[in-house]
């Protein structure tokens, strides 16, 4: 049954956000909902990616169309194994901009929690989620792969926790609300913050993250308010020059109404801020250099970590196909014992028939015990002759291991052949 699973994905490795935002928008849920071919759909989406998870007998078919219909570009398709793997890894941060990084795991069990709500959540998707949201803990619990900040910006929150003796009860200005905002103010909105700022140039996009983080939008020239009263700020723009230079740094400072020093951390490249604010009285400047090396370090041993990962979610894999198989075994069975009893209920009738017109009782046991067993028999034989048949013409095309029954394994083979054996039953009687 894994075959049944398909991943389409869209990421931060092919798109920039713009194009996500766009494909988000365009990649309507509703797509999956009135599709026949679909059993269930998960669609996930966040900044650096988007995602739909479906279960089908033709999963590709499905999402390929799905893309040539909305002309979807940037796009990777994933069936099988590979879109289990491919969830898995998303879960554990290993395909995430900042390997490891935890928020995804959140986002991916968010959704997967909306979908069972939803009620368009399948069996088989419902066991997928489940695996990858084990396995995703595992990871952060038996490596390291989430450990230390990696990214520049989740330097910047650990360096202000650091230089204000906590976070807790500050008022935060984060200035820029691209990507590197967008990470620092979701990493900053886990405190217990007084309050936060989000200023940026496009005033609809700094109302956007404000209302996502639980903070204030505020215009980027109109930042002189929100300076006056913070504790710590942190500019992340892109801009060519200087968002904060030292003589509007030095008219804040002449009026300002919070009576701790000023923690500004500049991540930006180009900088942000012009060097001399750090002369200020009041003032406490950090830029890029302060962050690369804490960065750097812990990345690496975070990138150390990645085969350690990679070898708890194939195990967890094998043992998603054993679950599988072994629920698929059990349809199987009860399909052969309802298969028995209603050839042992026609046999049965057949036989009372036969000793009510007065047949020897001797003769219509032997007849009914040999038509019981030999009826009952006769089908999962002619499915197991069947199967060696076609892996027997399969090893003679070049010896390839032959994709059975649309891919699916020797259960799956005979899951569906004896389906489709008991309705020609059911049809013709």
């Amino acid at each position: 049954m894994m075959h049944k699973i398909g991943s389409l994905w869209f990421s931060h490795k092919k798109c920039s956000v713009e194009e996500l935002e766009e494909i988000a928008e365009r990649l309507n849920p509703e797509i999956f909902a009135v599709d026949p071919r679909v059993d269930g759909y998960v669609v996930i989406k966040t900044c650096n990616r988007v995602e739909v998870y479906i279960s089908s007998e033709t999963p590709r078919t499905v999402l390929e169309e799905v893309v040539n219909r909305l002309k979807l570009k940037k796009s990777g398709i994933f069936v099988g194994k590979d879109a289990l793997e491919h969830l898995m890894r998303v879960a554990c941060g290993l395909e995430a901009m900042i390997v490891g990084e935890d928020q995804i795991l959140g986002q991916i069990k968010k959704c997967y929690l909306e979908s069972k709500k939803g009620g368009t959540i399948d069996g088989l998707l419902d066991m997928a989620f489940d695996r990858a949201i084990k396995v995703a803990k595992r990871a952060r619990n038996e490596t390291r792969i989430n450990e230390g900040s990696v990214s520049i910006g989740s330097a910047a929150v650990e360096l202000a926790e650091y230089v204000t003796w906590g976070l807790d009860g500050k008022s935060i200005l984060v200035i820029g609300a691209g990507e590197m905002g967008t990470l620092v103010a979701r990493a900053i909105s886990e405190k217990k913050l007084k309050a936060m700022f989000v200023a940026n140039r496009t005033y609809e996009r700094a109302k956007r993250l404000a209302a996502e983080v639980g903070g204030k939008a505020a215009k980027l020239d109109e930042s002189e308010r929100c300076l006056s009263i913070c504790d710590v700020v942190i500019s992340t723009t892109s801009a060519p020059h200087y968002i904060l230079d030292y003589d509007l740094m030095k008219r804040v400072m002449a009026h300002r109404r919070n009576d701790n020093d000023l923690l500004i951390i500049d991540i930006a490249n180009p900088k942000d801020v012009e060097e001399r604010v750090g002369e200020i009285d009041g003032v406490e400047l950090y830029n890029l250099d302060s962050l690369y090396e804490i960065s750097e370090e812990n990345l690496k041993k975070r990138l150390s970590e990645v085969d350690k990962v990679e070898i708890l979610i194939e195990e967890e894999i094998e043992l998603f196909k054993d679950i599988l198989n072994r629920k698929e075994v059990e349809r199987l069975i009860a399909m052969i014992y309802k298969h028995g009893s209603r050839i042992r209920e026609e046999e049965k009738k057949r036989a009372i028939e036969y000793m009510e017109k007065g047949r020897d009782p001797k003769e219509v046991l032997e007849d009914l015990s040999h038509a019981i067993l030999s009826k009952t028999l006769h089908l999962p034989t002619r499915i197991l002759r069947r199967y060696v048949e076609i892996r027997g013409r399969g090893s003679g095309e070049g010896g390839s291991d032959t994709n059975d029954n649309n891919n699916g394994d020797f259960i799956d083979f005979l899951m569906d052949e004896f389906e489709k054996e008991l309705e020609k039953s059911r049809k013709s009687e």
